[in-house]
């Protein structure tokens, strides 16, 4: 598919993914509730809804409770959650038509909201926050509870309980929302929107993976700042550019952790978790990421977006070679053909001629002994005008040399010989400015 036309596929598929109408004025309700509770200028929303980088469905929200200035001495919030339970079951006037329930921990306060039969439909947590100091946008910076880096409901639940169980406090650290927010805002208007698409495409692929394996967790939020990065080097990027070079990247992005420092926490690292990979869970996201890119080479008019991001492991052999593995993204122009053949070479007692124009060479090759049946492949009418071309061999798996490699100009042997039997195939890329154009590709059964 041409570029263009990706592009387009993948914006019309990012505004599937945002917050549906129901959900958005669900979550104003509920915010602008604890707002005329608590008063506006004493919280504040956090999380991707603000940056617009949320995705359906959500489950949960959180939100700051200013308690005021960060003493380094005398910081317990147990008497001020206490007495904010206590005001929300007095005072809280519930804008749903939901059950809620109040719970207090001791380092925050959660609302969850449910029809009483069934699952939790939605869950705030009100965080406590202290001022601590401004951001370059003279903003505040807050100290906050470390909860907050804690995924929601259960895992936070858990964490509380660690705590009690190895007897610690709960420790504080830096956090600047409203910096985040700022950048992600500023980003995505000087990009159109491209910006927020990209993230939630990525989150889409991110949260199939871990449905596909719950050991998988890639984090949302480190995910949404390695596209900001992308967008911050170039602001004319597009939804296709950024996506390509996540994945791309993605194999070193995993090994390399402890590469993108926390905006109030100079010393810590929002990619830090990817230290506790381990070998065959790295294996595995390499896996993910060669499908859908595999899928990206092969994406065309028929394809969906949905389908694409569906988790696909694809284990590749160690021979075996792909465009992405050079950088070279597929954009495929309809309107551009070539076509590719392999001529078999005479030998007494076999067939031989094109493949493509010989009946008996379609249904199979006989190897001959010791492979001395010759192939030389070729390209046959050609409207591209490419500036180069690439050639692949790819033999069966069950084959004790599937190959796979990529050449320059012609395949790795000329001519190619028929040493194994094999359902092969013979791949022909064009490429110009960097880019696969068009493709053409020959299969051969060799017997």
């Amino acid at each position: 598919m041409k570029k263009d036309k990706l592009n387009s596929e993948l914006r019309e598929y990012a505004q599937t993914c945002s917050p549906l109408q129901k959900e958005r004025d669900l979550i104003g309700r509920i915010y602008q509730s604890f707002n005329d509770l608590l008063g506006i200028n004493n919280c504040i929303q956090i999380g991707s809804y603000p940056r617009f980088t949320a995705i359906t469905p959500i489950h949960d929200l959180d939100i700051l409770y200013f308690l005021g200035n960060w003493d380094e001495k005398s910081h317990d919030p147990a008497s001020a959650l206490q007495k904010l339970s206590d005001q929300i079951n007095k005072d809280y006037k519930n804008p749903t038509d939901y059950k809620i329930k109040v719970s207090l921990q001791t380092h925050s306060v959660t609302i969850v909201y449910s029809d009483g039969d069934n699952d939790d439909f939605f869950s705030v947590d009100i965080v406590p926050a202290y001022i601590f100091s401004k951001n370059e946008f003279n903003d505040d910076v807050y100290k906050v509870p470390e909860i907050l880096g804690k995924h929601h409901g259960k895992g936070r639940m858990d964490y509380y309980q660690i705590l009690v169980k190895e007897n610690r406090q709960m420790s504080w650290i830096s956090s600047d929302p409203r910096g985040y927010i700022k950048i992600a805002s500023d980003i995505d208007k000087s990009t159109n929107g491209e910006f927020r698409k990209t993230v939630k495409i990525i989150k889409v692929w991110k949260n199939n993976l871990a449905d596909a394996d719950t050991e998988l967790k890639l984090k949302s939020f480190h995910l949404e700042q390695i596209i900001t990065k992308y967008f911050q080097d170039n602001q004319s990027l597009e939804i296709v550019d950024a996506t390509y070079n996540f994945f791309i990247e993605l194999p070193e992005i995993i090994e390399k952790p402890n590469q993108i420092r926390d905006r109030a926490n100079n010393d810590k690292f929002i990619d830090d978790y990817l230290e506790a990979l381990t070998v065959e869970q790295k294996q595995k996201i390499k896996a993910a990421r060669d499908g859908i890119l595999i899928k990206l080479e092969h994406f065309k008019d028929s394809s969906s977006v949905n389908e694409l991001l569906e988790i696909n492991l694809y284990y590749r052999k160690p021979s075996e070679q792909f465009l992405f593995d050079s950088r070279v993204r597929t954009f495929v122009d309809p309107d551009l053909n070539f076509k590719i053949d392999g001529f078999v070479k005479p030998l007494a007692g076999f067939s031989s001629g094109w493949i493509t124009k010989t009946p008996q060479l379609q249904k199979g090759i006989t190897c001959g002994q010791n492979g001395t049946r010759k192939i030389e492949f070729s390209i046959q009418g050609n409207n591209t005008m490419a500036e180069e071309y690439r050639w692949k061999v790819r033999n069966s798996d069950n084959c004790s040399d599937p190959r796979g490699e990529i050449t320059l100009g012609q395949t790795r042997h000329n001519p190619e010989t028929t040493v194994f039997a094999s359902d092969s195939y013979v791949e022909c890329y064009a490429i110009k400015n960097g880019t696969c154009i068009a493709r053409q590709r020959l299969n051969v059964k060799i017997v």
